[in-house]
């Protein structure tokens, strides 16, 4: 017989950090930082909240990802001296539902059902979601990105005062319904494509339509469905 109703054998640990903290890795239930906080392992949870600044030294899995500041996926530095960009890791994020206001660093990929974003963002690796809006404020970079409905826009008041480029660089873009802004970008692929203002493509490959604004630039375009 249980003498601790108040906790079965198969509950999962919240853990609450206010102010300074750290904690080790594991499995627990729902996670929750205001201040700023390090993680020393991957980490599994049910919903993770942050408040503040969060480093994770390892991967996250979650089923709801909430942030309002900054959260960093990397692994600890060794001695070898790094090189210029983002370079991958066998790092990941993996979420039904992430929500971004502030900026979001990954070392590897991100994979969740919905993504939104209101910030800037680095990720070394690939970014995919079945729904994907991001607003971007700040210079950001993702190596691919991937999903069915993609939307790309641009920050413009964040330009206005603090300098920095709205802008959003990428190797491969692909999805069914893309729409971007201030985006540079190799190849993008899809079947429904507008291209916004500020953007520079170098190739586009669509199937049903394609939009151009005219001040972007695209070097190349190509109608699958005439393959």
């Amino acid at each position: 017989m249980n003498n601790n109703p108040g906790r079965s054998l198969d509950k999962k640990m919240d853990i609450s950090i206010v102010g300074d903290g750290s904690s080790s890795g594991g499995v627990y239930g729902k996670i929750k930082v205001v201040g700023d906080a390090s993680f020393n392992d991957n980490l599994s949870c049910d919903r993770f909240k942050c408040t503040g600044t969060s480093v994770i030294y390892g991967s996250l899995e979650s089923t709801d990802i909430k942030i309002t500041g900054t959260l960093t996926l990397k692994e600890r530095e060794t001695s070898n001296d790094g090189e210029d960009g983002i370079q991958a890791s066998g790092l990941h994020t993996k979420a039904e539902h992430i929500k971004v206001v502030g900026e979001l660093h990954l070392s590897g990929d991100c994979q969740a059902e919905n993504i939104k974003l209101n910030g800037r963002l680095t990720i070394a690796g690939m970014l995919s979601a079945e729904h994907m809006t991001l607003r971007i404020m700040g210079p950001s970079e993702v190596k691919e990105m991937g999903g069915s409905i993609i939307s790309v826009k641009s920050g413009r008041l964040n330009d206005l005062f603090t300098g920095n480029k709205s802008i959003l660089k990428a190797q491969i873009i692909e999805g069914d319904d893309i729409e971007l802004e201030n985006t540079e970008a190799e190849i993008v692929r899809g079947d429904k494509i507008k291209i916004g203002p500020g953007c520079r493509i170098g190739t586009v490959e669509y199937r049903s339509s394609l939009q151009i604004h005219p001040q972007s630039e695209v070097l190349l375009q190509s109608n699958r469905s005439l393959d």
